[in-house]
């Protein structure tokens, strides 16, 4: 499983571009990445789809920066 920032990131995608392409607002992208709140189930088949995997594949329970590191 990838997290929705790795999954991103590998497509050398801005939280904008995916806002857009998923249909929300880039700060709902944030919140994903962030761990602040979880998509809904609609959304998650929207990135899903945005990404070409599977909804199994995608990890959203966020809650760490760009190191890798948990967030405080």
């Amino acid at each position: 499983m990838r997290t929705i920032r790795e999954l991103r990131q590998e497509r050398g995608w801005t939280q904008l571009e995916l806002a857009n392409r998923v249909g929300v607002t880039p700060s709902s992208v944030y919140n994903w990445e962030s761990g602040k709140f979880e998509p809904k189930a609609s959304q998650l088949r929207a990135l899903a789809r945005a990404f070409a995997v599977s909804m199994d594949e995608i990890d959203f329970g966020g809650g760490e920066d760009e190191g890798g590191k948990a967030a405080a």
